[in-house]
């Protein structure tokens, strides 16, 4: 007896550490596959507002390059949260990605790990490549080899194991698995509880179906048998949710909405499977044998399958059923959540050439408060308005808080592995952050020259204040046009930004030189000097700092 309880104590520990090169395998697959399609999903998921059905296609696509729908449900409440996809876009991917997370089982049971002791080598060559590239792309792609070695290495062992003569003769091990659940109406239930909390722990539902099919291939039983494996398959549907849901944590509302969304399909799903077969004792023994091969291993992969098609077929029609549940259950916050920065999302930080993109929305988002904010501020100067200081500070402030929270999602960005091009739109938007600042701050001096109008009671003529007007409109067409450049990369406009900055500087020169006219006058209040000339020296510093933004893009070759 104590020799076969070590016996299967070494079993279990040989699964164990077969699993963890599995789950590793899988981690480096997805993460470097992830990493080297960012450009190529970032498209996909650009054309999911065309049909539900390209949604439903796009997701499973993206979960078979990916291998993980926990992955691509993640991604897409990322997106969700970023305000880059709608609740129904996101509905019709998660549908998808739960059709492409079947696609690795069906592999497998269709043979896949037969070339396993093979593809074992490919973990060496894809380490040995990734430590000799220097390319960031190429030691990516060795990764991804890697990655593919570790999985088959992982599914080797686990078979290897499972049909090896110490599982068969082990009467520990094979008792506890064949041992039924008593009374025989909580079996289903329980067997669909275990599959949700193994593949919570686990992170992946492939790696629970590649067990249970080495299990199958050695003809080791579960429970009472009939339909017991099948209850395990929807219990991984739900247990595969937990990743999103604990990736929703902290996100905004709609992307809480989001994962709840991905739960309720795969849960009102596997409830509908779980009365089905728990009222079709003989469905696995019966009917499905005969419409599916043989293979007792490709039974069980095409019913996950079949499983989630149709639950797709099923909910794809009423997804708006989803999205309002989804709103129902999360409210809205009447003040929602304090969030200064709108575009951005931890989840996408993983894919950076997405990311930068969403940075650089937020950095227009920035610039344009830095426009508002200046707006206000000599707005406030021609109408003597000391009042508009506590809205513009407050405006300031905000602005701070924006290019700080930019600030320290490019430097997580730029942890991430970013190509030469990527890293050159970092230092972009870098540059282009301290030049909105600066306008920013440029707005607060305004408020001074306002304060100091008010206080020494200072009058400046109605022409002079529409010459004031005139060149200030002259800076935000500067504006509309330089922040249209930076945004589209579009250089074909820098001739009229040249013709609008130099209008703006000689328009400096001239109310300046007739300001001095004035005072020679003796037209004008030689204490206005120090307000006036400063003002619109300020105004064309703002013209100087928009063309910077604009001309940034000549970094990028």
């Amino acid at each position: 007896m104590n020799i076969e309880f070590k016996s299967t104590l070494l079993i279990v520990f040989c699964v164990i550490a077969s699993l963890g090169a599995f789950l590793i395998g899988f981690k480096l697959l997805s993460e470097n596959l992830q990493s080297v399609a960012n450009k190529g999903l970032r498209r996909l998921f650009d054309k999911t507002s065309k049909s539900k059905l390209a949604g439903v296609g796009i997701g499973a696509g993206a979960t078979t390059l990916m291998q993980s729908s926990a992955a691509t449900t993640v991604m897409v409440i990322g997106f969700v949260n970023a305000g880059m996809m709608s609740l129904l876009q996101a509905t019709a991917i998660i549908m998808g990605a739960n059709i492409g997370t079947t696609i690795t089982t069906l592999l497998i049971a269709l043979g896949l790990t037969s070339i396993g002791p093979y593809a074992m080598g490919l973990t060496f060559i894809g380490i040995f490549a990734s430590m000799i590239c220097k390319n960031d792309k190429a030691k990516s792609w060795s990764l991804v080899v890697a990655g593919f070695g570790l999985v088959f290495m992982g599914l080797t062992v686990i078979s290897a194991v499972m049909s090896s003569d110490a599982v068969q003769n082990s009467e520990i091990l094979i008792n506890l698995l064949r041992t039924p659940i008593k009374p025989a109406w909580l079996e289903p239930i329980t067997l669909l509880l275990i599959g949700v909390v193994i593949t919570a722990l686990m992170q992946s539902s492939t790696a629970v179906n590649g067990i249970m099919l080495a299990m199958l291939a050695s003809g080791i039983q579960i429970g009472s048998g009939g339909n017991a494996l099948f209850y395990i398959v929807l219990g991984t549907n739900i247990g595969t949710c937990v990743t999103a849901l604990i990736s929703s944590i902290g996100a905004g509302t709609n992307a809480k909405r989001a994962a709840l969304i991905h739960f309720l399909f795969n849960f009102f799903g596997a409830l509908i499977f779980l009365i089905l077969l728990s009222i079709w004792k003989d469905f696995t023994t019966g009917f499905w044998t005969k419409i599916t091969p043989p293979d007792a291993k490709l039974q069980m992969a095409l019913f996950h399958l079949a499983f989630n098609v149709i639950c797709t077929l099923i909910f794809l029609p009423i997804d708006k059923v989803f999205v309002k549940i989804s709103s129902v259950v999360i409210k809205d916050k009447k003040a929602e959540e304090e969030r200064k920065i709108t575009y951005m999302d931890d989840r996408i930080l993983a894919t950076p050439t997405v990311a930068i993109a969403q940075l650089r929305k937020e950095t227009v988002y920035m610039g344009d408060k830095c426009m508002k904010s200046l707006r206000d501020s000599f707005n406030a100067f021609l109408e003597r308005d000391i009042y508009a200081a506590d809205g513009v500070n407050a405006l300031n402030e905000e602005i701070n808080i924006i290019s700080k929270q930019i600030t320290e999602y490019l430097i997580r960005v730029s942890g991430e592995k970013v190509s030469l091009h990527d890293d050159t739109r970092i230092s972009i938007l870098y540059h282009a952050i301290g030049d909105l600042l600066r306008i920013s701050e440029i707005s607060d001096n305004m408020l001074k020259y306002t304060r100091t109008t008010v206080e020494k009671d200072l009058a400046f003529s109605d022409s002079v204040k529409r010459d004031l007007a005139d060149m200030f409109g002259d800076v935000e067409r500067l504006y509309n046009l330089g922040i249209a450049i930076f945004e589209t990369m579009n250089k074909d406009a820098f001739p009229e930004l040249e013709k609008i900055e130099a209008n703006i500087d000689e328009k400096r020169k001239t109310l300046i030189e007739g300001h001095i006219k004035r005072l020679n006058d003796g037209e004008c209040d030689a204490r206005n000097s120090a307000v006036f000339i400063n003002l619109v020296s300020n105004l064309e510093r703002v013209g100087d700092h928009i063309t910077y933004i604009a001309y940034s893009i000549n970094e990028l070759k």
